[in-house]
């Protein structure tokens, strides 16, 4: 009635004065709630964790073994450029938020071109103030360098050739006298008055290095083309603990060492190679007493090296009890650069570390499941496999793979101390396969009897959940063809039959 009211009215008079109104026309917007009221520590691990990027806070390779969930949401997975986004904005919200991002925003450098290496000289230098007692004396403090843990340097812009780029890194590097981590893409000769002075500056404190002078970006031969690094360098950095040799080529040919006249590094942990020749040799030259954990990944084949692989494998395999074998992918900068490179590479035999007295303390190995299956011969302390690149179809007993033939090969006579098999990166909850839930239920239950367990990449042990209900619904609809090996009586068995809405698998969570 109101309604109406105020409608005729409206009729009646047409002409009012939006002024004579009671209420305001455009009423005012209600004041935001502030941020919560909490306390900077909170504030602190929730920007650390909102700008956080692996290959940034470090050069060791993420743990394979580590679950991984399905992701829904597009923008979660933190990128470079996405990080760097969020620091800026962090920073301009208020003095207090400031005074906790910036050591995150200076934490990683990255340095692309001589104009980019200006900019940070001359920011990092203003940043620095003098001390006020030690004024006359011209001392500063060490300004937002004393944040920055990783420097990363290209040289790919036009320009990086010229001394005064180097000489702009150099300053850059005297700014940042914590510096832990050290990446550096060169595509030109580097003076020896250069290297010196790097490694005197960072030999005693620096913990990761990635030196990459060995990539061929002016169409020279890679088999002459020599870096300007030599053995004597890379040893220089006494307090390695992760080491990047990829693309490390020696300057002068590798002498040959004695076992008590090998150069040393007695702090390297985690060192990743690639299969070329000159990267296995550096590393076969280098005494490394506290080596652990190995990356390998396959490099061209023109190059690659097996022999050097296995003269590799008897100097340092002793002391190896993690090895990872990654799939090629164009994030490994490989020399030629081209899509069909990636296609010939050849995948490393994970039977070259597996076999008799190659690595006798190897606790966890992880390879490409299109590997070929290891020979007959036991490893007494394997306990941890991890298969990359598995498929879906792969996995079903009646159809023909490298991955079922692996699988049935595992017994728990070849490997007497295996605990767990898991699928890295394979996520049964996200594969579009119908029947994939219950072939992974054969496999677990199979490997069981065998005392192992058979995860998926997030780390789950799919089970039924009331093995009583299963068995009157299998046995009405009949048990699909199984593998040559089994006979038919589990009662987990699923290819080939419908989907059940009864039979809901469980997921239950294995802390690894």
């Amino acid at each position: 009635m109101q309604a109406v009211f105020h409608r005729v009215h409206g009729f009646l008079d047409p002409f009012q004065c939006q002024f004579a109104r009671a209420e305001p026309v455009h009423p005012t917007c209600r004041a935001r709630k502030p941020p919560p009221d909490l306390p900077l520590e909170l504030w602190l691990d929730i920007f650390q964790f909102s700008t956080y990027v692996h290959r940034s806070a470090t050069l060791k390779p993420l743990d394979p073994f580590t679950a991984r969930k399905a992701s829904t949401n597009v923008m979660a997975p933190n990128t470079p450029a996405l990080a760097l986004q969020t620091k800026l904005a962090l920073v301009n919200v208020c003095k207090s938020w400031r005074r906790l991002a910036l050591p995150i925003l200076y934490q990683h450098v990255v340095i692309r071109s001589p104009q980019r290496a200006g900019q940070i000289l001359r920011t990092l230098e203003e940043s620095r103030t003098p001390f006020p007692s030690d004024s006359s004396q011209g001392a500063k403090l060490p300004g937002y360098g004393q944040w920055t843990r990783h420097i990363e340097v290209f040289t790919h812009s036009r320009g990086c050739s010229n001394l005064s780029y180097l000489q702009s890194l150099f300053s850059v590097f005297r700014c940042c006298p914590n510096l832990r981590t050290l990446s550096g893409t060169w595509s030109h000769p580097l003076p020896p008055q250069f290297l010196d002075a790097v490694s005197t500056m960072y030999g005693p404190v620096l913990e990761e290095l990635c030196w990459n002078e060995a990539s061929d970006k002016l169409n020279r031969n890679l088999w002459r083309f020599t870096t300007s690094a030599t053995i004597d360098f890379l040893t220089s950095f006494s307090s390695l603990r992760i080491l990047d040799l990829r693309h490390f080529k020696a300057k002068d040919p590798l002498p040959d060492f004695r076992d008590t006249e090998r150069p040393i590094l007695p702090f390297v942990q985690d060192l990743i190679l690639s299969t070329h020749s000159w990267s296995l040799a550096t590393a076969s030259h280098i005494a490394m007493p506290r080596l652990r954990s190995l990356t390998v990944r396959a490099g061209t084949p023109e190059y690659s090296a097996t022999t050097q692989l296995t003269q590799f494998i008897k100097v340092h395999g002793p002391s190896l009890q993690s090895i990872d074998l990654p799939l090629p992918s164009m994030d490994d900068d490989m020399e030629p650069g081209s899509s069909l490179a990636l296609r010939n590479v050849k995948q490393i035999n994970p039977e070259v570390f597996l076999g008799p007295d190659a690595c006798p303390n190897l606790i966890s190995i992880v390879f490409p499941a299109t590997s070929p299956p290891p020979a007959d011969h036991s490893h007494p302390n394997l306990r941890c496999i991890g298969l990359r690149g598995v498929k879906a179809d792969c996995m079903y007993p009646d159809k023909g793979g490298l991955t079922k033939d692996f699988l049935y090969s595992v017994t728990s006579d070849r490997y007497p101390r295996l605990e767990m098999i898991q699928t890295i990166g394979f996520l049964v909850e996200a594969d579009g396969d119908h029947l994939i839930k219950d072939i992974f239920i054969w496999w677990v239950e199979r490997l069981e009897k065998e005392g192992i367990d058979f995860l998926d990449g997030e780390g789950v042990l799919w089970a039924y959940t009331d093995a009583e209900e299963i068995a009157p619904a299998v046995e009405s609809r009949g048990r699909p063809a199984m593998g040559p090996e089994e006979d038919c009586t589990s009662e987990a068995s699923g290819e080939g039959r419908e989907k059940n809405e009864d039979l809901k698998p469980s997921e239950e969570m294995l802390s690894l």
